[in-house]
């Protein structure tokens, strides 16, 4: 078998249920789920680490946050460590990168044309330079690392020293840069192309033309927080995912019409998901709730993957590694965490893993609401232990919105998935939160929040 062309699309914060074929009544994604009804789509897929850095060390070293080259938000993608892009280059892949990487930050790596510019042009965000050892050996490059400035992005292109302005709205603009290398890249080498958005990562801002939904018109989840302010900014949101999947038919019919690229694997999923208002909560990842740990994993390959549109089993960002290589016919490396789903998607005899280990790892402590926590989700139960000994633990069949804690209910319950979580923790190297589980002391005193502008906190991490 000729090996196909492999793109990746990535976007930021798209959480699982907004789409259309995932029953979302909201918003419309005609190519998501086209690219769902012609391939598969993981009906429950999960980020094992939901925010930025630490989940894209997962995505692409196969690893778990807490036992891989990238732990914790101020993390960078370690030089020596192996990638899917390294292992795709064995295989005889080129490899390419457009957009958020958010894997390279180095304090002082921004160059002197963006600290001394007197335009505006580079005003706002982070402008650093991703280092050539923190880039994870893709070959060419034209990313930025966080910039969340939508209108004002740019690019650091191959090894330029300087950054290049992006005109319009970013996922515009990246994805009319994509599909320009794709028509004109004629090397021999089958292709590895990253395209990597930002939105719908907030800020919510969208060209206006994509303001469709009415506030007040939304159907919202039950466990969500109603205000009209809630309501314009789940709008937004959902006028940001249609811009993306309109963008995502823009790149598809390219694929169409460039010979030699009707035999590309190409993978839609996000980082990690986004509450946007659930819970009361907005602009806001970094818990263990379904809104936020829940992404789109879509799989497309015509005449590889059959046509079955969402399909069961307990998929996760852990295993997007090995599915991606085990579907391209290479080798899956001894040191990779995750399950190889190529099987399950072709039909074949499989057997999913039975539980996804969640995690928080190495948090940004942007305040004091954002705790480290290690979890699990299975065909029934989500459980999770906060690192001030919070336990929590929601019957997913029976309260699928997660409204009922029911550690201190069902304590029996409890204690199994606090064991099974001790085996993943165990089977996946953990270092230290076996101890805080087992040997941890308990908080002595209150803690008095200082700050003069104190932040939303979900209420569990105030339980006694």
């Amino acid at each position: 078998m000729d090996k196909p062309h492999i793109i990746y699309i990535l976007s930021d914060e798209h959480r699982g249920q907004a789409m259309g074929h995932l029953g979302d009544p909201n918003v419309q994604t005609p190519w998501m789920d086209r690219l769902a009804s012609e391939g598969a789509s993981f009906s429950r897929a999960y980020a094992n680490c939901p925010i930025c850095t630490p989940s894209r060390g997962t995505i692409f070293s196969g690893r778990h946050a807490h036992a891989g080259p990238v732990a914790g938000f101020f993390d960078v993608f370690k030089p020596t460590a192996p990638s899917t892009a390294t292992e795709l280059r064995k295989a005889g892949y080129h490899t390419t990168y457009f957009g958020k990487w958010h894997c390279g930050i180095v304090r002082n790596q921004v160059p002197s044309s963006v600290v001394s510019d007197q335009t505006g042009i580079f005003e706002g965000g982070s402008r650093n330079r991703t280092p050539e050892s923190h880039r994870a050996g893709f070959q060419d490059w034209y990313g930025f690392e966080n910039l969340n400035r939508h209108f004002n992005s740019s690019i650091y292109e191959l090894d330029n020293h300087d950054p290049t302005p992006l005109e319009g709205y970013e996922t515009d603009t990246l994805t009319d840069k994509a599909i320009d290398y794709i028509r004109h890249y004629d090397q021999n080498e089958p292709l590895f192309l990253v395209l990597s958005v930002t939105p719908p990562h907030f800020p919510l801002i969208v060209p206006e033309k994509w303001e469709r939904c009415v506030p007040g018109d939304l159907v919202v989840r039950e466990n969500f927080h109603d205000s009209p302010e809630m309501r314009q900014n789940l709008a937004t949101y959902y006028a940001m995912i249609e811009n993306l999947d309109w963008n995502i038919g823009r790149l598809n019919e390219c694929l169409k019409s460039q010979p030699g690229f009707e035999n590309t694997l190409q993978i839609y999923f996000s980082d990690h998901g986004d509450y946007m208002g659930s819970h009361g909560a907005f602009n806001t990842k970094e818990h263990p709730h379904e809104e936020s740990v829940r992404i789109p994993s879509i799989f497309h390959w015509p005449d590889n993957i059959p046509a079955q549109g969402c399909v069961s089993g307990l998929f996760s960002l852990v295993d997007m590694m090995a599915t991606t290589l085990g579907l391209v016919g290479c080798e899956v490396p001894a040191w990779n965490q995750g399950a190889n789903f190529a099987p399950h998607l072709r039909n074949e005899d499989f057997t999913p893993p039975e539980d996804v280990l969640l995690e928080m790892v190495g948090s940004p402590r942007w305040n004091l609401g954002m705790p480290d926590w290690r979890g699990l989700v299975n065909d029934r139960w989500k459980y999770a232990f906060i690192e001030n000994r919070i336990e929590l633990l929601y019957d997913l069949e029976n309260d699928p919105f997660e409204q009922n804690n029911l550690a201190r209910k069902t304590p029996q319950e409890c204690d199994r998935q606090r064991c099974r979580l001790l085996e993943l923790l165990h089977q996946t190297r953990e270092p230290y939160w076996d101890v805080l589980i087992e040997d941890g002391v308990e908080c002595q005193t209150s803690v008095v929040d200082v700050s003069p502008n104190p932040s939303f906190r979900l209420a569990y991490l105030d339980e006694n």
